[in-house]
């Protein structure tokens, strides 16, 4: 099995691949059974999250759904949109093979997990440079602030991006704020009858007037690893292609007035194996050099949703 495939899936859930992907998705799709068995584990999954598809008609229409090459604009959440029924239309027809889908949609339960400290940024500081421990906000040039937040009395303020500590001389152009999540208290309760995912969320602030230049892209990501984090900040971000799993989020802004606080939603599935998370919250500004004047971040959430392994029915074609 390919290990790019869990990436290539959930960007391809998402919308996201480029036209050289998707053919490649597609045909992997045609000669992989592991790949086709890969894919409609996440494809149920995804059904149990989102419960509004709770039946057969349902399922079957979104299925036959036409499917949409484009890349589309983030929403804020990996929900089961049509064009996630083009590889399972391709296994269904083009490919003549066997499919599985859902026909119940199973209870669903969240859980806050609180090894993430201090959420909404009412307690602590940022540190300078990659965390080296967990549960403490570290990253670029960024800082806590007093105003009017999403909750509490106090947010963070993304200031100027800063460089990557395990590639300094490439250029910098986001301000990103991470934090080390510690995972293990999961794997007790993790079962391979279940079905668990993370979800990261994080709300957002572009403070300037409408319209103000440069254009600025907020971003919220997660990351799932096994091992130790402790050398990770000398190496960051090359650590990112051993990751177990990942999910992304991300919306444009041109300034708001300060009113349009927006929420971004990242989802990732979570291994057996998974020992800690890296939580990534970051401002792009489009144009470079460019400062952060006025843009914030807030009341970043993690939990976990769980729900058991759906019934399928196998459908020869």
């Amino acid at each position: 099995m390919n290990n790019d495939w869990h990436d290539l899936i959930q960007r391809h859930m998402a919308g996201l691949l480029d036209e050289e992907e998707a053919t490649a998705f597609q045909s992997g799709l045609k000669t992989d059974p592991e790949l086709r068995k890969l894919y409609l584990h996440y494809m149920n999954l995804d059904v149990a999250l989102e419960a509004h598809a709770g039946s057969s008609s349902t399922v079957n229409e979104v299925l036959t759904s036409p499917y949409r090459s484009e890349p589309r604009r983030f929403m804020g959440s990996l929900s089961w949109r049509p064009v996630a029924g083009v590889a399972a239309g391709l296994v269904f027809g083009m490919f003549c093979a066997s499919l599985a889908w859902a026909f119940a949609v199973p209870k669903i339960t969240s859980e806050g997990i609180e090894e993430l400290g201090d959420g909404g940024f009412e307690r602590g500081s940022v540190e300078s440079g990659f965390p080296k421990q967990t549960g403490a906000w570290s990253g670029d040039d960024a800082e806590i602030v007093s105003r009017e937040a999403k909750e509490g009395r106090r947010c963070l303020h993304f200031i100027s991006p800063g460089a990557d500590p395990g590639d300094p001389s490439v250029r910098a152009i986001s301000c990103d704020v991470f934090q080390i999540v510690d995972l293990r208290r999961l794997r007790s309760s993790n079962s391979s009858e279940r079905g668990d995912v993370l979800e990261l969320s994080a709300s957002f602030l572009d403070a300037r007037a409408p319209n103000t230049n440069p254009s600025v892209t907020f971003i919220c990501q997660l990351y799932v690893f096994s091992g130790e984090w402790s050398t990770l900040h000398a190496t960051w971000p090359q650590p990112v292609v051993e990751a177990l799993g990942s999910g992304t989020a991300q919306t444009t802004t041109l300034g708001s007035h300060g009113k349009d606080w927006r929420t971004l939603t990242a989802k990732c599935f979570v291994p057996h194996n998974a020992d800690f998370a890296i939580v990534q919250i970051a401002a792009r500004p489009n144009i470079r050099p460019a400062k952060l004047d006025g843009i914030y971040a807030d009341d970043v959430r993690l939990t976990l949703k769980t729900s058991p392994e759906l019934p399928i029915r196998i459908v020869q074609h």
